[in-house]
C-alpha cells in the first residue's frame, strides 16, 4: 500500500489540471477505504521517510547559492579556527577517511551563530552607508 500511495502522490505532484487531481484524490480515497488502518500506517511511514530525507539534505543543499555569496574561508577561520576545506567537507557532506563529514550539534550551532552574526554585521553596515 505504501508504494501505491507514493505513486499517487507523485502523480498528484505532476498533475496539471484540476480534473487530474480530482481523479487522483478519488483513487486515494478508494485506497483508504480498502483498509483504513493499513492506509494510515503506510501514510505515516511515508511522512517519516520524507521528513528524514529533508533532514538528511546537506547543508550546501539547504543553503543553495548562499554558499557562493559568502566567504566560507572567512567562516572557517573566524568561527571555527579551521581551514576552508574542512568547512567545505562538512557543508557538502563529503566522505573523509571513509566517513561522511557532518557537523556535530555544537558545530551546527556555531555555523548558525556565524551566519546570524554575519547577517547582523552586514545589516548594520547597510544602514550606516
Amino acid at each position: 500500500m505504501k508504494e501505491q500511495i507514493r505513486q499517487l502522490a507523485e502523480r498528484n505532484r505532476m498533475a496539471k489540471t484540476a480534473e487530474e487531481k480530482e481523479a487522483i484524490a478519488k483513487e486515494m480515497e478508494a485506497l483508504k477505504s480498502q483498509d483504513p488502518e493499513a492506509f494510515a500506517e503506510a501514510l505515516e511511514s511515508l511522512i517519516h521517510s520524507t521528513a528524514k530525507d529533508v533532514n538528511d539534505l546537506t547543508i550546501a543543499e539547504k543553503m543553495g547559492e548562499a554558499t557562493k555569496m559568502i566567504s566560507m574561508a572567512y567562516i572557517a577561520k573566524t568561527y571555527f579556527g579551521k581551514s576552508r576545506s574542512w568547512l567545505a567537507h562538512k557543508i557538502n557532506g563529503n566522505k573523509v577517511n571513509g566517513k561522511i563529514a557532518t557537523f556535530t550539534d555544537e558545530e551546527r550551532n556555531t555555523f548558525k551563530h556565524a551566519l546570524a552574526d554575519m547577517s547582523q554585521k552586514l545589516g548594520s553596515l547597510g544602514v550606516s552607508l
